[in-house]
Order: structure tokens, then sequence, then C-alpha cells
């Protein structure tokens, strides 16, 4: 049966009890007695009302003034809640022997038209990304800021993709041209968060990558095409320079050069906010972080790649240019080692005399340099480990699960019924009070010897003939039927159907639902009703204005409905379901099957699954249940109460079920339901997934990886719910994302005797250098041993120092054996060469692109079969949408970049916001579920902007995290 839409709020604010446009428990005798009509019509169409039924305005104002001065109270239903069949064929002129009304003389209903509405329901399928094969550079993407020949022998072989950067900022900056002569690449499409595209799948172009070999200074050479030279291999950040530029903003703190925000929020209030230390301050509207060195909330600064810092201003945050971070020794040496070619080739005369050329005055530098000790290796910190992230609750959840943390005063009613008892002298409220489930109706409409029915107390009758009554399920929708007559037809229906049946009574909305102060508790106990049926009878109509619909279509417009899916599934197993349609005839209604009903439905094959299950023949988990059944009535919209009204009627398929609270959201009415059922932890692997789209609900499951929520394992707990539909976690791991700049990142290499030499000949080769001039200076007055000792001294020095270059890449390149664990992060592309410079000082084979961390990672198998990952960039369609971000307005998508040095990975993903954390909460296919997170410091709650999968060893160097505040979806916000 289906109800309609909730009735019109009081003025005190509260929305009166919902009461079903045929629920109560409307006497049908009663009808009889007020209608008055002598023949039979035919109804005429009517316009539905907002609120399901043909309601006067003025009615719905006087019945919101009478009971507007309580919440608890319900306004009467819109057609009566205890109609009496007989006092309505007495209002009528009919006498209990006379034809039942809306019978025509051969036994049958009158027809009229209906017009199906049917709701399409969008699929989205999960394109599987093609092997992007060719003559692709996996750290240099095809947005890099160089132009790449390809070799000559390589021509015909594959394709070559390059770029041209040195133009203005536009649309052929990131373009894709063709070298002439080689082959054109055919159009691929990857499935992303944002964009739906279909997978084409092609011939895998012969990949022409060099393997990584150590190069001639102790170092991995990375991936560069054949060919290559490494002075090609140019940066386009600008750096300092950028400082010459205007938009230029100053401050004493670090960054001190940035970029004010281009888009301000409209709320210009100042809100508070206390931090872990138990600092409170009142702030100015702008994007904040937690800062992990002494917790203090800071000003959002991000560092962004050159295009977008040219860009204009589209942000809320503000943003930097990229610096180079590493030691500046190191930069002096590899400034002079780049213009040496990687691969195994000859040097030019050209690039013969630029060595020589920098080689001499990068020398000099570094004798400078050596005489004041810096550290090149970097600092250990944390321990080894993540920053931590310095995050504290001190909010109190919407439903604790644990009631000792409930608010002391609940400022939120809930419903009032024998099963919510409270102790005396306190507010405190259970967190998720479970509603009692009835064994048998309250009212019945029990039948006449001869003709006709009447409403009776179920326990009255049970006392009276001393045995439990069997009764008939009787159902329909407030779309087909209204008004009096209407109601008349279905007591008609259950009168027919249970004599047949040879059952005494039968149960219909309009009637059997109980008085004013029933109606409400009783609404959300007919599944239980509907369990205790010994049959179900469900009676169609048609309301349009002329013609007759079929059965299957009008059976279709039912099963639209939010609550008749619950009657399909929990009608007795065994039993055929009786169709009437009116205008068919009464005495032969269409028998369907229990199991056969589903090709009757819209959603065939999900409701298929369910039917299934609730016969015994195919039995689903309890997670897969819940799913599925939440999918399906999702998509049904109609005949919608409350915003919880989807849980509410799932909950009829579980067995625990908390009380109906009006004020709870969607997402709060299903949590609840969640905490309060073993719902084998749904909510916690709900918040792991990585939606398809943008926008998608939450209740819309599908992941973007492509896996079914039984395959995430969470890791976290919940605790509780918060308001605006968040949910209080515990027990995960986090760690800061550095975004106002890279910085010096500490490095372990093997020590060897020869690296043990050559460190402090190269640290004291400066102060031999002094000492030797000393000496030399000294032995001009006649000391010739001075002199000689001097010289030799001196000779030393300058070897070491023409040296110092090459020995400051032997001593601290080669094999990682690991480092400072980091999450630094910037807006935009960079690619890979670049990006290790900024942070190691050179291209020395550190980093690489992750595989499948982002639905952006890209990947392919090298010659070896092993897996390698690719430049996002390489797919046309991420450069696209690189390109688009550079210029999105706030509220879309953004492509952002993750240096992870923890495992010397990079990652590029999409989001709107720059995250500010990295949570683990789950894990999926031997990857950690990585949750990376914007924080609304006005509310303590962390938003999911995206979700990342990192390996499982970065798990052990991130910190645990307190109980936390988290939401799936950001709420949109005004801005100016």
């Amino acid at each position: 049966m289906s109800y309609p839409t909730a009735n019109p709020p009081s003025s005190s604010g509260q929305f009166p009890t919902p009461s079903p446009s045929h629920g109560g428990s409307t006497d049908p005798n009663e009808v009889r007695r007020r209608t008055q009509h002598t023949q039979i019509v035919s109804s005429q169409p009517s316009t539905p009302s907002t609120h399901g039924a043909d309601t006067d305005p003025n009615e719905l104002r006087m019945q919101q003034a009478h009971y507007s001065s309580s919440q608890s109270s319900s306004p009467p239903p819109q057609h009566g809640g205890n109609a009496d069949p007989n006092e309505i064929r007495q209002r009528l002129g009919q006498s209990q022997s006379a034809t039942p009304l809306l019978r025509d003389q051969a036994g049958s209903f009158t027809a009229t038209r209906v017009v199906s509405s049917q709701e399409s329901t969008v699929q989205y399928s999960t394109p599987s990304p093609s092997p992007y094969g060719g003559n692709i550079n996996p750290s240099l993407g095809p947005l890099q800021p160089t132009r790449l020949d390809p070799p000559p022998n390589q021509a015909q072989s594959g394709y070559f993709q390059q770029s041209q950067i040195n133009q203005p900022l536009g649309d052929s900056q990131f373009q894709h041209a063709q070298t002439p002569g080689a082959v054109s690449p055919p159009p691929v499409n990857y499935g992303s968060p944002l964009s739906q595209m279909s997978s084409q799948s092609f011939p895998t172009q012969t990949p022409v990558f060099s393997n990584q070999q150590n190069n001639a200074y102790g170092g991995q050479s990375s991936q560069t095409p054949q060919g290559v030279p490494p002075q090609h291999q140019t940066e386009l950040e600008r750096g300092y320079r950028n400082l010459f530029v205007s938009r230029q903003s100053r401050r004493w703190k670090f960054p001190n050069f940035y970029q004010v925000p281009g888009i301000y929020r409209a709320a210009h209030e100042k809100q508070h906010h206390r931090d872990m230390l138990r600092r409170a301050k009142d702030f100015s509207p702008e994007d904040y972080y937690l800062s992990p060195y002494d917790t203090h909330m800071a000003k959002l600064v991000v560092q962004c790649a050159q295009e977008v810092y040219d860009a204009q201003p589209n942000s809320t945050w503000r943003r930097t240019f990229i610096r180079n971070m590493s030691p500046f020794m190191l930069r002096v040496a590899n400034w002079v080692l780049d213009t040496v070619p990687l691969e195994d080739r000859s040097m030019t005369a050209e690039e013969i005399f630029v060595l020589v050329a920098k080689w001499i005055p990068a020398s000099a530098a570094l004798l400078i340099l050596m005489t004041y000790p810096t550290s090149v290796t970097g600092q250990i910190r944390n321990g080894g480990r993540y920053d931590k992230f310095p995050y504290n609750y001190w909010g109190y959840p919407y439903h604790a699960r644990n009631t000792k943390e409930a608010r002391p005063l609940l400022d939120h009613a809930y419903r009032s019924s024998a099963s919510n008892a409270t102790k005396k002298g306190t507010e405190l409220a259970s967190t998720h009070p479970i509603s009692e489930r009835p064994i048998e109706p309250s009212f019945l409409c029990f039948l006449r010897k001869d003709e006709g029915a009447d409403i009776c107390d179920v326990q009255k009758w049970k006392s009276k003939h001393g045995k439990a009554a069997n009764y008939i399920f009787v159902s329909y929708t407030s779309e087909q039927f209204r008004g009096d007559e209407e109601e008349l037809l279905l007591h008609d229906v259950g009168e027919r159907a249970a004599r047949a049946a040879g059952v005494p009574a039968y149960w219909v909305g309009c009637s059997c639902l109980g008085d004013e102060s029933q109606v409400e508790e009783n609404v959300w106990r007919i599944s239980d009703i509907i369990r205790g049926a010994h049959s179900m009878a469900i009676v169609l109509s048609s309301r349009a204005a002329s013609g007759s619909s079929s059965m299957d279509t009008l059976l279709e417009q039912w099963g639209t409905r939010v609550w008749t899916l619950p009657e399909v599934l929990l009608s007795p197993s065994g039993q055929e379901i009786l169709v009437y349609v009116r205008g068919d005839s009464i005495d032969k209604p269409t028998r369907i099957h229990k199991r056969h009903m589903a090709a009757k439905l819209e959603d065939k094959e999900l409701s298929r699954q369910l039917i299934e299950h609730f016969e015994g023949s195919l039995i689903l988990g309890h997670l897969e249940l819940v799913t599925i059944a939440l999918r399906c009535l999702h998509g049904r919209q109609k005949g919608k109460h409350l915003e919880g009204d989807m849980s509410y009627a799932l909950m009829g398929l579980l067995r625990q079920r908390p009380n109906v609270i009006r004020r709870d959201t969607a997402f709060q009415a299903f949590a609840r339901l969640s905490l309060a059922n073993d719902s084998n932890l749904l909510l916690e692997r709900l918040i792991c997934i990585l939606p398809k789209k943008a926008n998608q609900p939450w209740h819309n499951m599908d992941d973007e990886w492509g896996v079914a929520l039984w395959d995430i394992y969470p890791t976290t707990q919940i605790c509780g719910i918060g308001d605006r539909d968040t949910v209080i976690l515990d027990n995960a791991h986090a760690a800061n994302i550095r975004w106002k700049a890279f910085t010096h990142v500490a490095i372990v290499v093997n020590n060897s005797w020869r690296r043990f030499f050559v460190r402090y000949a190269f640290r004291s080769s400066s102060y031999v250098f002094y000492l030797g001039i000393v000496l030399v200076t000294i032995g001009r007055n006649g000391n010739s041993a001075l002199t000689a000792i001097g010289a030799i001294l001196l000779v030393i020095g300058v070897i070491f120092a023409l040296l110092s270059p090459y020995l400051i890449r032997l001593l601290y390149t080669g094999k990682v054996w690991g480092a400072q664990p980091w999450f630094f992060g910037f807006e935009g592309y960079m690619d890979l060469n670049t990006i290790e410079r900024h942070v190691y000082g050179a291209n020395m084979g550190y980093l690489s692109w992750s595989p499948n961390s982002s639905p952006l990672s890209r990947h392919r198998s090298n010659e070896y079969g092993e897996c390698e990952g690719l430049d996002p960039t390489t797919d046309p369609e991420t450069a696209e949408r690189v390109r688009r971000s550079i210029t999105s307005t706030m509220g879309e998508e953004k492509i952002f970049t993750l240096v992870d040095t923890g495992t010397n990975t990079v990652t590029m993903f999409a989001a709107v916001r720059p995250p500010v954390a990295v949570v683990l909460c789950g894990e999926e296919g031997g990857m950690q579920r990585a949750l990376l997170c914007s924080y609304d410091w006005t509310t303590q709650t962390l938003y999911r902007e995206s979700v990342l999968r990192i390996e499982t060893p970065a798990l052990d160097n991130m910190s645990r995290l307190g109980r936390f505040r988290f939401g799936m979806q950001r709420p949109a916000e005004a801005y100016k």
C-alpha cells in the first residue's frame, strides 16, 4: 500500500503526524451513510494535489491551525481512518442486499484510463582503460614543458606526442601534435569520477622505453626515450622569478609571497574554533588548515604549477609558486652534470663546451659553500613517520552510539510510544530506541454472515471467539484511489477476497489503522501486518479521463510507490497474489505467484533478487540485502512522507526498527537504522567508496574502482551520527598534507668505505685549500718547507674543488634505502623530472608515477611483463581535464598532484578543494583506501574530496587519529 506526501508544516515549525490518504481507521459503514448516491457512476479524473489527494487548501489551513500547538498530535486522515462500509451504503440509500457499489450488472467494475508514469534509470558502466603504448616517457608526459623529438630509428615503429608549452596559455598549450612520419594514435577513453566515457581497444604499440640503469654518477637514470638528450628537458617553473610579476602579496611568514584568493565566501562573520591544545579563537571565513608543528589554525596556501599560477585566481585558498627546496650545493652540482647525457652515447662538441663553461664557476661556488657545513642528507623527523594530523573533535553527536555520550538535554523529540521508555528524572533517551513489533493488527474488518463487514478490535474478537483471526491484506495506492466511493470499492474487494479464501476478515489501510492517536504508529508497522496475513490482494484502478489501461501498465504504476515493494516482498510465501482491476470481473481476479511479480515491476532485475531472497530460493547476505533494497527503494520516489521514508520503508525488511524521528534527514534515518541492526559495517564501508560522479547521492553505492561494497574491509568504527549528514568515526590512521612548499627530504643511502673517505675528504677540501694559501703566504718569507707543504695542500684543495660536482653526486645519489615520509601536494601538473628536481635536487630516478592509486593513474606492461606507471597525461582525456581545470570555476573539478616520499610515488587526482589530510579507513584489493579530506573548520568536519589507493606499508608510518567528524559530500557554499 502507498501513502501520500507529508502534510504542510504547522505554525510552530514542526510537521504534524503523517497520515495516509486512505490510512487511519475509516469505518466503511459510516462512509456509506455519508455518501448520497443511488447509482453506479464511474470516477472522474481529478488533479492530484501536492499532498497526494484532492485536499481543499482551506481545510489544510484549518487542520494546520488546529494541530500547530503540539508536535506529537496528528491531523485526521484526509479520507478518514475508521470508515464503516455499512454506513456508506446507508447514506447511498442502498440496502445490504442491494448490488454492491461500483459493480455493473455483470459483476464488473467500471474502468477509466491511466497514464503510466515511469522513471528512467540511468545505468553507469565502469569502462576499462586500454593500454596506451607508444614512444612516451613515463616521467615526461605530453604536458611536459619541453619538445621531445623522436629518435630517427623509432619514427616508424610507434607514435610520439609533444606539447607546445612555449606559447601563451591557451588551448594550443595542451594540444597533442603528431610528429611527421609517426603513426597516429587512436583515441583512448578512460573512466573517471567526473566523466563517463566508453573504452576503446586498439593494438598496443611497441614500447620504446629504455631500461632503468645506474648512471655514471651512482644514481638511477629515469626511463627516458632513447636519443633524447637531458639538456632538452628544461623546466617551465619560474620559481622566484615570479617575484617580478604582478598580483603578488607579501607577508613575514613563510611562504612570504603568494596570491590572494580570487573568490571569497559570502559570509563575513567570524566563527569559533578550538584546536587540539584547547586554544579557542574566532576566525574570519577563509580556508585554513591545522599546522602539524604547533596544532594552530593557519591560512591555507597551496603551491601550484606555473600554468595555474599565471591564470586568473579562481579559488578560495591562497596560491604560491613552486620553489626548489633541495640543498643548494646539490642544485649547483646538478646544474653542471645535467649536461652529461644519461644514455650511452658520446657527447657533442657543444655539450663539452657547455660542460666546461659550467664546471669552473660551479667548482668555485662549491669551494665557498663547503666552508659553511650544511646537511645535504636531511634530518629525520617524527621518528621517521608522516606528519601527524593534529585534530580533536569537541562536539556532541546528533545520535550517539553509547547513551552516555548523548547530549544532556536532547534538542530533538523522539516518538512517544510504549517501547520508548526513559528513566525518571532524566532527559536522556536511548540513542536509537527500538520500535515494538506487533504480533497482529490492532483492527480488522470482520465479515458478517450475509454481506458486509464490521471494524472490530482484534483483541476483543479473540477473547470472544477464542482463536486468532486470519485475514486478507488489501494493497492499493492513493494515486489510484481517492474519495469515499473508491474506499468502498476497496472494502468490496476485501470482502469478496476474504469470503473466497475462507478467512473471517480483511485488512485495508483506510479503515484499520485506528483513531488519530494510533494512525502514525501503525503506519510504520504495516510490514508486520502483511507478514501475518493469509494472502494479499492488489486493487488497481485508472484515473484517466477516458480509455483503458492494461493490467500490466497499472501494476507497474502501482509498483512505483515507495511502500508497495515491501508489501510484495513480505507477502506470504506459497500464496498467489490476487490482482483486481477496476472494470474486470470481481469474481475472476488475476492470480500471480509471488516469484513472478518481479516481471511486473519496473526494476525487474533488482526486484527479482529481493523476491528470491524472501522466497528462500536465493538467500542474500545481510550487506547485499540492504544494498539492493536501498537501490530499489530510492528508485521509487512516489508516495513520500518524510525525508527518511526510504529508510523507514527499508526498516520493515529488517529485524530491529528504530523509532521514527520526523526531523531526520534521509541519511540520518538510514544511519540510525544501520547502527540498530547488524549491518555488517555497512556505513563504515560506504564512506570508503569513491563516487563515480561528483554529485552522486550517498545512497548510490557505485564505486569508481568498480568493486562491490563487500570487497572493502573497513578499519574504522562509527561511534555516532552527526548533524548535516555526517558521522563520527574513530580508530583511523591519518597524516598531514603539506601544500605550501616542498621541503628538504632526508634520505638513507648505503654507507661504504668509498663514501666514508670521499665524504671527509670533500668536507675538508675547503679547509685544506685555505690552509695551503696561508702556508704559501707564510713561506714566502724564506721558509721553503712551509711553502712546499702549502703548495701541496693547495693542489689537493684545487683537485677536490674541481671534483666537487662529481663527488656530491657520488655521495648523495644512488640507491635510496629509505626516505623521510612526506605527503607533498601541489595544484596542477608537472612532469616527473621537474617534480624530482624540486624535491631531491636532481632527476635521479627516485620517484615514479603510481600505476593504480587514482582513477587518473595509467600503467603499462614493459618488455619483461612488469607493471610500470605512466604519466597520466599520456591519456588525451586526462590532458584535456588538466587544461580545463586551470580555468574552472569554484565548485568545479581541479587537478592536484600528491607526492609521497614514503613510497616514492606521484599520484594525480581530481577534487574540488585541496585536501589537507590523508585518512586510512579501509582496505581493498591489497591496498589501503585513503580518504583525502578537506577541513571545514566551522563545524570541525573532514569532508571527502577524493579516495586513493595507497600501498599498505604507508600505514605503519602514520599516526592514529582519534574521534573525528566526517562527511561524504561538502555542502554548497555561497561565494562573492
